[in-house]
């Protein structure tokens, strides 16, 4: 009965399925509605989401750049087509991508997306400057402060690491976290 519902239906549906992890529910949901508006970004987007989550990047890359080809102004796509591209470790070819995110859309998690790829690549001072330009949008930014940690602990400027890596705890406790944490103490004599 899926070709009696809405396109939206399908995709309140899909979007519960994706919620709670029924992925080959979400992506049938997703498919109907695709079926019912074929040139919607939108559900291109959830479509790529969906592949995503299923770990199968290359679907979730020619999804997601349907959407951008559709809708080429829409920060959220591109930031998930980087984001596809570092999970497949290409960070020379997601940061072009996220360039023109930030010309779109100058928000924390962007600047923290291209500190990430920067860190990735091991240019941590880079990094760091990309996670201080997100820090000084919203300074509690707890990924933020777990990557600038993390990059201040490559570069053995523990001291300077702990106060972020001691914020991002404060928001959720990760043992390999906490891990770097308790050895920049060790280091530095800090209790």
């Amino acid at each position: 009965m899926a070709f009696l519902k809405s396109a939206n239906r399908h995709i309140k549906e899909g979007l519960l399925h994706l919620k709670e992890w029924e992925l080959d529910e979400a992506l049938k949901s997703f498919q109907h509605a695709n079926k019912k508006k074929p040139e919607n970004p939108d559900i291109m987007n959830y479509l790529s989401q969906t592949y995503a989550a299923m770990d199968d990047l290359d679907k979730a890359s020619e999804y997601i750049l349907k959407a951008i080809t559709l809708e080429p102004q829409a920060p959220a796509h591109k930031q998930l087509y980087a984001t596809y591209l570092m999970r497949q470790g290409k960070n020379h070819e997601a940061i072009p991508i996220i360039d023109e995110t930030l010309e779109l859309d100058k928000v924390d998690i962007i600047y923290i997306l291209r500190g990430q790829a920067d860190y990735n690549m091991g240019n941590l001072d880079s990094a760091i400057d990309y996670f201080d330009i997100a820090l000084g949008m919203d300074s509690a930014n707890p990924l933020a402060h777990h990557m600038k940690g993390l990059a201040l602990y490559k570069l053995k400027r523990y001291e300077d690491a702990i106060p972020h890596l001691e914020k991002a705890l404060e928001v959720s406790e990760v043992e390999s976290l906490r891990n770097v944490l308790n050895d920049c103490k060790a280091r530095t004599g800090v209790q």
